[in-house]
């Protein structure tokens, strides 16, 4: 697949996923084919799966991992961080997650992976806790409808006393 080809793909992976309720937010792990330890670790160590299961319904997650781009991977990795805007902000290895609005890419965070590893368990679980630490600060935007639910809660609750001193008023003129 090209460069085109995948970025039209991405997109209207996005846009699905966005539509279907299936993503809050996205996430591409950028990494150097030549760098067998992160490569294995997502391969060997389960890691693809693990990272699947962790990202369930609140994560898209895309990576390179065709030997096919192994040639191309370097270039590939800047360009696409530039369509992200983290390039110069970001470098290989790392994990960037951002929200996709339309047609603009928004407010992405980078965490770099630790490539002085030697343990693709801890790899693994490095990127676990990224996908953790991502859900987490979505949770916590989420909290603030839990305040607007009480806005609305009091609302109703005023509007309940209000009915009720009606009642009692109609009441008391019978």
């Amino acid at each position: 697949m090209g460069y085109n080809q995948f970025i039209e793909t991405f997109t209207s992976v996005c846009r699905d996923h966005q539509k279907k309720g299936r993503a809050r937010i996205f996430a591409f792990v950028f990494y150097d084919m030549a760098h067998g330890l992160i490569r294995a670790a997502l391969k060997q160590a389960n890691g693809f799966q693990r990272l699947h299961e962790k990202t369930g319904r609140d994560v898209t997650l895309f990576y390179l991992h065709d030997s096919a781009a192994f040639d191309h991977c370097q270039q590939f990795n800047l360009t696409f961080m530039s369509a992200l805007g983290v390039k110069g902000q970001a470098e290989v290895p790392c994990m960037v997650f951002f929200h996709v609005d339309d047609e603009d890419i928004k407010d992405a965070s980078i965490y770099a992976i630790d490539e002085k590893s030697t343990d693709s368990v801890l790899i693994i679980a490095e990127l676990e806790e990224y996908v953790d630490s991502a859900i987490r600060a979505l949770n916590a935007e989420g909290d603030l409808s839990g305040l607007t639910f009480l806005g609305k809660a009091v609302t109703k609750l005023d509007c309940l006393v209000k009915f009720s001193e009606l009642l009692l008023k109609l009441k008391g003129a019978a």
